[in-house]
């Protein structure tokens, strides 16, 4: 885990399979302390074939879930959300999302800063974002059988490749 993250409990902004009753819930165990429906402004969700990826671009927002993690069990959580998304602390550039510190807005109207795993727009030549910015709304009109294609995934890690400058 980075300096930063130590110094700050922050919540987690989600929009993919991280959200409940998706396929990756599970990671959260028993550490979730609370949780809030939210928001992310200037960004769009892109369909990667059975999960998303948030870019920071454009005027739309990003419909997700505030979640945060008991402090017992923090670093064991952020071990784990950092290996499904591929990202290593150490080599941020290198990896195929990357954690940041990002304003969202929650349910109740407030600015709340959170970790958000976004990914780099040079990983979506030529797709289409989906519409709406919402995950859960798209996967249930877009996939019959989601729980199946990652019954056999563990991280998205090595599936993307990270831009090359």
């Amino acid at each position: 885990m980075d300096v930063k993250s130590k110094q700050e409990l922050l919540p987690f902004f989600v929009y993919g399979t991280l959200l409940p009753g998706q396929p990756n819930a599970y990671l959260w165990g028993e550490a979730v302390a609370a949780q809030q429906t939210a928001v992310l402004p200037n960004g769009r969700l892109y369909d990667l074939g059975s999960f998303p990826m948030l870019v920071e671009e454009g005027e739309e927002s990003v419909q997700g879930m505030l979640i945060w993690v008991r402090p017992a069990e923090y670093t064991a959580v952020v071990a784990s959300l950092d290996e499904l998304e591929g990202y290593d602390p150490a080599q941020p550039l290198a990896s195929a999302y990357r954690r940041v510190r990002r304003l969202v807005k929650g349910s109740d109207g407030r600015s709340i800063p959170a970790w958000v795993y976004v990914g780099h727009s040079a990983a979506l030549p030529d797709m289409q974002p989906i519409s709406g910015g919402d995950w859960v709304s798209y996967v249930a009109a877009t996939f019959q059988d989601i729980q199946q294609w990652w019954q056999d995934v563990q991280s998205v890690h090595g599936l993307l490749q990270p831009p090359s400058d």
